[in-house]
């Protein structure tokens, strides 16, 4: 949380590869401190920079406060097989101290306008159970919970469910 501090607005914009270093780092983070990935190799810039090159539907976004990236979202296909080819995943990720302040929001809106132009219908998001920060972010932009995945995933010695959530665009 953001201890009230009031962050300074966000401009979010498409990521290029330049941003590669910085959503790395982010997404890292969140692997070291776990609750909100079941990764556990951290990624490369190299990696990244190749998921960001990637064609719509694929879509990343940064969001930019003093020139520092401090979020990023991503849309990545649901599947590769032909008929999910208007789904989904979506995911955003926060640096520690840009939590709270609307960042996420603005992510969000720009995530699902991208969603809406590339004309995909269905969203997807997969949240580990115990987020219930994530779990409530989501439902505010009308995801709904479709499914829990009992004990799907396995870290650091625990087992994990996921919460499924869903948005279909009109």
């Amino acid at each position: 949380m953001n201890s009230g501090r009031k962050m300074d607005e966000a401009r979010v914009r498409k990521a290029v590869t330049i941003d590669a270093n910085s959503i790395a780092e982010i997404y890292n983070h969140h692997i070291a401190i776990g609750g909100s990935t079941f990764d556990t190799q951290h990624w490369t810039e190299a990696e990244v920079s190749q998921l960001i090159g990637a064609t719509t539907p694929h879509a990343w976004f940064v969001a930019e406060v003093h020139e520092q990236i401090v979020g990023w979202s991503s849309s990545r296909p649901h599947s590769t097989r032909h008929g999910y080819r208007f789904a989904c995943e979506t995911s955003i990720y926060l640096r520690p101290n840009a939590t709270g302040c609307g960042i996420g929001d603005q992510l969000q809106t720009h995530l699902e306008q991208h969603c809406r132009e590339a004309g995909i219908h269905h969203a997807v998001a997969k949240i580990i159970s115990d987020n219930q920060r994530s779990i409530s972010f989501h439902q505010r932009y009308g995801y709904e919970i479709v499914g829990i995945q009992k004990e799907i995933g396995y870290i650091n010695g625990n087992w994990c469910d996921v919460t499924i959530m869903q948005k279909v665009f009109a």
